[in-house]
């Protein structure tokens, strides 16, 4: 039975057979939107009453249902890196938003309704569109676990388009600015490691004293920092590439040296190069709001990112004309290619430089 109530919503009911304690009859009221996604549901519920269930599945919410697919499906399947990354998406931004709704009530308008309120928060676009990746596998794990009957919702819309903002790198100049503001900085040695060395920021918080050879400037990068739930952790590296050996110049160098003394002051023993004064990974953000933000705005340096740094190490690297297999195996990339379009910016100045060269060649000048 399935008629339409005077609230718009549609209601429809079904018998789940006799109460053997009471005798009484069971029934289920099902609610929603349009006429077919009850009539859909209550076939779903009817079906698993016939198969011997107790037809109680669509009281299932969507997160009840993505914890446990996160659990069973993703973690044991995924790096440890994706999986921080998905757990994260859900946690922050999705669960919010969808995870207290009935998940065979979860229509298409839900997905649209949580898009317009992730780019409302001020969601940036790429975020936007990992929870758009983890929702919509995990409701392909549903309907192929049967327990959603119905087409993919978040198939269904048109994810919000994501438009790339370029990173912000540092001429000649401001890299010496910079340098010069960060000296004296707790973390002196991991801004100067990140500016020379094109270490990821996960990369550089992972890094052991036993990676580090202080004489020749010989750094092994084999593991990261991740953060999940907010909580720092060592994980495994991005990618098989990732694990790679570089050598950094006589100024980091100098500048490690001068972090293992104070790291010697504090006595706490960790392993760690980077850590807090009790010897703790160190959280993301609060090292960007404490010491990054002040240096930067110290010296003048609006947009610049942690990232930046890698990307600042990159481009100056390919404007001296080094060897682009060179700086890929620096960066950890598998491909020259990746590097070259990732991370091949123009630097200030740059093109003026081209057009002098090229009039001179043409014979203009």
């Amino acid at each position: 039975m399935c008629r339409r109530a005077s609230d718009g919503l549609w209601v429809g009911t079904v018998s789940l057979g006799v109460d053997r304690k009471t005798g009484r009859r069971k029934r289920r009221v099902v609610y929603g939107r349009t006429q077919r996604e009850v009539v859909n549901e209550l076939k779903a519920i009817r079906g698993e009453v016939d198969a011997g269930g107790s037809g109680e599945r669509s009281k299932t919410t969507v997160s009840e249902w993505v914890e446990a697919w996160l659990e069973r499906d993703v973690r044991p399947n995924v790096s440890y890196n994706t999986f921080a990354q998905f757990e994260s998406a859900w946690r922050l931004h999705a669960n919010p938003l969808v995870g207290s709704e009935r998940l065979q009530a979860f229509s298409p308008d839900s997905v649209a309704k949580a898009y317009s309120r992730l780019r409302k928060d001020g969601v940036g676009g790429r975020t936007i569109q990992v929870v758009a990746q983890v929702m919509r596998s995990a409701f392909d794990a549903a309907i192929q676990h049967e327990r959603f009957n119905r087409a993919n919702p978040w198939r269904g819309v048109k994810v919000p388009r994501h438009l790339s903002k370029e990173i912000r790198v540092l001429d000649s100049g401001e890299t010496k600015r910079f340098a010069a503001t960060a000296r004296g900085d707790r973390f002196e040695a991991l801004w100067i490691v990140l500016l020379t060395g094109g270490l990821r920021i996960g990369e550089a918080l992972g890094l052991e004293w036993t990676d580090v050879d202080l004489i020749t400037g010989r750094v092994e990068l084999r593991q990261q920092s991740i953060e999940i739930h907010g909580v720092p952790t060592i994980g495994p590296l991005k990618t098989r590439s990732s694990r790679r050996v570089i050598s950094l110049g006589n100024t980091a160098i100098d500048a490690l040296r001068q972090r293992r003394k104070i790291t010697n002051q504090e006595g706490h023993s960790s392993p760690y190069v980077f850590t807090t004064q009790t010897g703790r990974l160190l959280s993301r953000s609060n090292l960007r709001l404490r010491h990054f933000i002040p240096i930067c705005e110290k010296a003048g340096l609006k947009g610049l990112t942690p990232h930046g740094l890698r990307h600042s190490m990159t481009s100056h690297a390919i404007a001296a004309g080094l060897s682009p297999v060179v700086v890929a195996a620096r960066l950890g990339h598998a491909s020259t290619q990746m590097t070259l379009d990732r991370y091949g910016h123009v630097l200030p100045g740059q093109q003026r430089e081209a057009a002098a060269v090229l009039e001179s060649h043409l014979g203009l000048k």
